[in-house]
């Protein structure tokens, strides 16, 4: 019998262009595997057609246990799909929840096709709940942040207050085919392998869930792996996997400039030859970036800093709790433009509670400097705000502008710009404010050429349209933008056709 069979859902509008290894279902599976249970992992975005034989197919062995890594938003849609199918057809398996979504919202361990709910970090509390399922365990309610049901009533078991700090050689990448052709950036044609290089994140942002889902976490509460062991998994990664190109997936990277730069001198000393991305760059980190630091950074293997601008408002990053200015954004820009090797990726957020119109225009005219001072920057394409379950933004959305949160998981389904069914308008947005977020959210595929410049190598009909595309209608979008004609957007609304149709014939 499978003891635990781990499933990662399709995501929705983002699978047609990004999919990344799952480490989620990797990270959990990790102290099960150690303990010689038999753990199979499935990722349905490598499955073309229709996923329920292939599940079935699993499921037919006999599973103890089905696990689904969830998110907030279209994940979840598919998720419920999966756990109503295993409950309809193989009642004895039971199924469990664990990721960001329902770390917050515990509650939805309510819904009728679930058993359980791991709460934080899963490595362990999945392992003991096999054992217990497995009869050789000391009882439900000794497993740290697990939810579950018994005698009638929901039951939630205390978090552990710990990071879970995995060494990457117990890490079971074997459970999936990393090497397989489905994952990839399918502009560039190209993998990119994600990995940790530290844990957690020290901010407080008020946009975001991390304040509230490490809340129980002691201090300190981002911690760094050692450099040593850092570029010990970066040569892994490329001896193992054949792909030099890494990503570090920290909530934040930069805390600490000093292990940094001795990871950079330990690739350099190793003569590794790798390409390296970011996801996690603040502001604030880079300006205390000198250009010493910069330039070990390229020559290290730097390439992509993915960078939470979040807005070019002051009034609105302060609300954000981001801890940073629009001068100092600014130049930041300018400092990294010395440095045409290094691609930064500035995200945006648009509609903030609290956000007017006018604080629109000032992130569009930031946006703009930007691209006029850094010809090499990307400017991410950015939603509509999401209400994050645990963020203070949406606390302040309800107290004060009379937001209604989701209550329901079709209501939580629907919160996701692109992948939404109807189009998100918030209390406090006016008609100008919501057509300019638009109008922003559209022309960020063009205006900086990113399209162009990372599809270069594909010559696939789609890309080549795509690319044709973006030339067209780089000047018309730069013309709306610069003279604030946000109206009678039609190209907003094809572009949202499209998106749909793309989303569901990867469904």
């Amino acid at each position: 019998m499978i003891d635990a069979l781990l499933i990662y859902p399709r995501l929705g509008n983002m699978d047609t262009m990004v999919v990344d290894p799952p480490l989620s279902i990797i990270y959990a599976a990790t102290d099960a595997v150690k303990r010689g249970y038999r753990i199979e992992c499935l990722d349905l975005r490598c499955v073309n057609g229709d996923w329920q034989p292939v599940v079935r197919s699993y499921l037919e062995q006999g599973v103890r246990l089905a696990g689904i890594s969830v998110m907030t938003g279209a994940p979840l849609k598919n998720a419920r799909q999966i756990s109503r199918f295993i409950r309809a057809h193989y009642p004895d398996t039971k199924v469990v929840w664990g990721g960001p979504h329902v770390t917050i919202l515990p509650e939805t361990i309510q819904e009728d096709f679930l058993d359980f709910v791991i709460r934080g970090y899963g490595s362990r509390p999945l392992a003991e709940l096999i054992a217990q399922l497995r009869g050789e365990g000391p009882g439900f309610s000794q497993i740290l942040g697990l939810s579950y049901k018994q005698d009638g009533e929901v039951r939630h078991n205390p978090r552990s207050p710990e990071h879970e700090m995995l060494h990457f050689r117990d890490l079971p990448y074997h459970l999936l085919d990393l090497t397989a052709p489905c994952y990839g950036r399918a502009y560039a044609q190209k993998q990119v392998f994600p990995m940790f290089s530290a844990i957690g994140c020290p901010y407080q942002c008020t946009f975001c869930m991390h304040p509230a889902a490490y809340r129980e976490i002691n201090p300190p509460k981002w911690r760094p792996y050692p450099p040593e062991e850092v570029v010990d998994h970066i040569q892994f990664i490329i001896e193992n996997f054949g792909t030099n190109c890494i990503a570090f997936i920290d909530d934040t990277s930069f805390p600490d400039l000093a292990r940094m730069r001795r990871i950079f001198e330990l690739i350099l000393e190793r003569g590794l030859e790798v390409e390296i991305h970011f996801r996690g760059a603040r502001v604030n980190e880079i300006d205390r970036m000198d250009d010493e630091f910069l330039a070990l950074m390229v020559k290290a293997g730097g390439r992509v800093l993915m960078v939470g601008a979040e807005s070019g408002s002051n009034a609105v990053l302060k609300r954000m709790q981001k801890g940073i200015t629009k001068a100092q954004l600014l130049r930041v820009n300018r400092k990294l433009a010395r440095y045409p090797q290094l691609t930064p990726v500035y995200n945006m957020v648009y509609g903030t509670p609290g956000e007017t119109y006018q604080d629109l225009v000032e992130t569009k005219e930031t946006i703009l400097q930007l691209i006029r001072d850094n010809p090499n920057l990307y400017v991410g394409v950015s939603g509509d705000w999401k209400p994050i379950p645990g963020s203070k933004m949406l606390e302040l959305a309800e107290r004060e502008y009379g937001f209604r949160a989701p209550q329901t998981l079709d209501e939580w389904i629907e919160v996701d710009t692109f992948d939404s069914r109807h189009k998100l308008v918030h209390p406090w947005y006016t008609k100008s404010q919501n057509n300019m977020i638009k109008l922003l959210q559209i022309s960020s595929f063009v205006i900086d050429d990113k399209i162009i410049r990372e599809s270069a190598g594909n010559n696939s009909l789609k890309f080549r349209l795509y690319r044709a595309l973006a030339r067209i209608y780089k000047p018309i979008a730069m013309f709306r933008l610069k003279h604030n004609l946000h109206q009678l957007l039609v190209e907003y609304s094809i572009w949202r056709g499209m998106l749909r149709a793309m989303s569901d014939a990867t469904a």
